[in-house]
């Protein structure tokens, strides 16, 4: 070993270390700021989601303005996250029970203008019983400022909503505007609660995981923090950085080539991505589709990818927007999207066909009028409107590729055959059979070949080659811009 390659390695001991140091000594200090009853503090839950020591906050000695001795119910600041600088409110229920009120309200409004000003994520931590009634209008007005920041704030940076405690009113509307909410699971002894009408007006409860209102779940507030950690390094700081991107990718994970057969969507993504690590979003909401962020490659990416294991990985009115929140952070952020197709089309057994259209059609719009790179990957089935909305390069994704023995076509080969050769199946004639009119179906119309000689399949890959192949076609499309290219006069 030369002694480039030993002084790199005692440079990572040391940062491992440096790292290990620091996680202990943040458990630590969340130890010390838990309450005996085991819930968190406010200050525990700064601790849990910044680098240890990082934390700084802003406006600490603003007061209440009907209280001047009490301070406000929310803590503002910045500090990093994972070595980057990253904002965010926590509401402290040890002050009025965290009750929003017009000092909040600026101190938040504050906040939101520094991360546009400075391009960082802002993470939002809600715990409140509601507003304060005693400001009246004042304090309504104070709302709607809030509101409108968060939505100056769309598309240019990523906002990420924790909600460990209590979520209600227009606290929860403010949350769910967020690009991400991730709550707890419902326990016995958890408050955490979201809802829009009080429960003592109406006592019908929401599931946000099970109704598209939470993206993930935690099991505690431990891994709350530590999702929100993972999730923030997929992620861009603003619109005008780019993609997350990871420079030290080791020669072994660019040169990857695992094989894929028989794997479901999720699986598949796992052993595409750097290191094999991804996040997933929207897991209860719509199981049929594996949508979230990874690393390839060492590029940051979203990823849709059907899963076939839920009702054939059909697109339900739940994946049609869960796709079309996927694409449309990030086509904001200039994301590169990468689509997995094992899909028959839409799901025949959905009744309520405006709830269809409508979901459909907002997915529509997200894939045909965004401008961020996209590469689809047809890994089975492709018919439809999962070959359309999924896969084609009519449709906006700049490179195409399919599997050797993957399917396309307007129809399922079993549903062509019974439209259109119906009169050619010969029960007892074993050259005329049903069975062998599909795989002629299957093998002169709905080849991938087929879909390639018409110039909407770029590349016919076997399963090992596709990692290679999409680290290469990442890499080229990183220089994609989203306006025409100026031209030198002559």
């Amino acid at each position: 070993m030369d002694n480039n390659s030993k002084e790199k390695n005692k440079s990572l001991r040391r940062a491992m270390t440096a790292e290990k140091l620091t996680e202990m000594l943040r458990e630590i200090d969340i130890s010390a700021a838990v309450e005996s009853s085991g819930e968190y503090t406010a200050q525990a839950r700064i601790t849990a989601l910044f680098d240890h020591g990082t934390f700084s906050r802003v406006g600490a000695y603003v007061n209440r303005s009907f209280e001047p001795d009490e301070p406000a119910g929310v803590i503002c600041g910045y500090g990093a996250v994972g070595g980057r600088l990253v904002y965010a409110f926590v509401q402290d229920r040890a002050r009025m029970s965290g009750a929003f009120d017009t000092a909040s309200g600026k101190l938040i409004c504050d906040l939101y203008s520094m991360a546009e000003r400075n391009g960082a994520p802002l993470v939002g931590i809600f715990d409140s019983d509601g507003a304060c009634v005693y400001e009246g209008v004042r304090m309504l007005a104070s709302l709607g400022r809030t509101m409108k920041s968060n939505s100056s704030a769309v598309g240019v940076i990523p906002r990420i909503a924790l909600v460990p405690g209590v979520c209600g009113g227009i606290n929860a509307v403010l949350a769910s505007s967020f690009d991400f909410l991730i709550s707890l699971k419902p326990a016995e002894k958890s408050r955490s609660e979201i809802y829009a009408v009080s429960p003592f007006v109406n006592e019908a409860k929401i599931n946000p995981a099970r109704d598209g209102i939470s993206a993930y779940e935690a099991e505690d507030e431990a891994e709350l923090y530590h999702f929100a950690r993972k999730l923030i390094s997929f992620l861009p700081s603003n619109n005008k950085e780019g993609t997350a991107y990871d420079s030290e990718v080791p020669d072994y994970e660019l040169q990857r080539a695992p094989s894929l057969r028989g794997l479901g969507g999720e699986a598949l993504v796992a052993e595409i991505a750097d290191k094999k690590e991804y996040i997933r979003l929207f897991s209860e909401y719509a199981p049929e589709i594996a949508a979230g962020f990874a690393l390839i490659g060492g590029i940051g990416c979203a990823y849709i990818a059907s899963e076939r294991t839920n009702i054939e990985g059909a697109l339900t009115p739940a994946a049609c927007r869960v796709i079309t929140k996927i694409q449309k952070f990030a086509d904001a952020f200039s994301i590169p999207l990468l689509t997995f197709v094992d899909c028959p089309g839409f799901d025949n057994s959905v009744t309520d066909n405006a709830l269809y259209l409508d979901a459909a059609a907002s997915m529509s719009d997200s894939i045909c009028f965004s401008r961020n790179p996209k590469i689809s990957v047809v890994v089975g089935r492709a018919y439809g409107p999962g070959f359309v909305y999924m896969a084609s390069k009519s449709c906006g994704f700049d490179v195409s590729f399919a599997l050797t023995e993957s399917c396309i076509s307007a129809l399922s080969p079993e549903s062509s055959v019974a439209f259109v050769w119906n009169n050619r199946v010969k029960e007892g004639d074993l050259t005329s059979s049903r069975e062998v009119l599909e795989a002629e179906w299957r093998e002169k119309h709905a080849s991938p070949n087929e879909a390639a000689l018409c110039g909407e399949i770029d590349d016919i890959l076997t399963p090992s080659e596709l990692r290679p192949r999409l680290v290469s076609a990442l890499h080229m499309l990183l220089g994609k811009t989203n306006f025409e290219p100026v031209r030198r006069k002559r």
